[in-house]
């Protein structure tokens, strides 16, 4: 029997987006440790019981925590514009088509369950409803579908695939040839009351290096 290659490469250099990732990690898990020091803080409805260490080691502040994120509305505010009924001119007609998605997609086959959206069911409101950049928010996303949708809005072929055509200038086309929306991802902001929900949704929603994971994969399958 053939056994198979797990040779490895050297460790690779992170990228620069990863560095400046990692450096906001730092800052938000060092505010959240003082935080946790807070016994009015450990008071909020739902929040978990552990270690401050264990709690540290279950979140990603600020994007993810284990517990109602105390950095939501810091994040809103850098992130979110709010709308101005006297300068803002926003009207989209309401979304009246059949929506109709496979469920073959590898996206869908992970974690999949019977009441899982596909990601390209909601990509059509949120492409029909948004702008690039806008805030979508789930109060109640399962394992955060939405999140991907809403990511997958500035993937190409992922737009393409429902069959619309993406213009040079980032304008897209519908079926039927008209510009209805703009080429680009949009931001999510998710909640679930479940926790193995929310920490599947955060492994969905957050960004991997390929070469990174790839040889993280290749040493627990030579551990196996």
């Amino acid at each position: 029997m053939r056994q198979p290659n797990f040779d490895f490469e050297p460790d690779p250099q992170p990228s620069p987006e990863q560095i400046e990732r990692d450096k906001t990690r730092e800052i938000y898990r060092a505010r959240l440790a003082e935080k946790l020091k807070d016994p009015e803080f450990r008071k909020i409805e739902g929040f978990p019981i552990g270690t401050d260490e264990a709690i540290l080691a279950l979140s990603d502040p600020p994007y993810y925590t284990a517990y109602p994120n105390p950095f939501l509305e810091e994040w809103l505010a850098e992130n979110a514009v709010p709308y101005d009924a006297d300068t803002d001119e926003y009207h989209r007609e309401p979304f009246a088509a059949d929506v109709s998605e496979g469920k073959n997609d590898p996206i869908y086959n992970a974690h999949s369950y019977h009441t899982k959206v596909p990601h390209k069911a909601i990509m059509r409101y949120i492409l029909h409803y948004t702008e690039p950049g806008d805030v979508v928010y789930d109060g109640f996303f399962g394992i955060g579908m939405t999140g991907v949708a809403a990511q997958m809005c500035g993937n190409k072929e992922q737009v393409e695939s429902l069959g619309y055509r993406v213009l040079e200038d980032g304008t897209i086309l519908d079926e039927d040839g008209k510009p209805f929306s703009k080429f680009g991802a949009r931001k999510a902001a998710l909640n679930d009351l479940s926790p193995a929900a929310t920490f599947i949704a955060y492994n969905y929603n957050t960004p991997v290096d390929p070469v990174v994971f790839e040889r993280e994969a290749k040493r627990i399958l030579a551990a196996c």
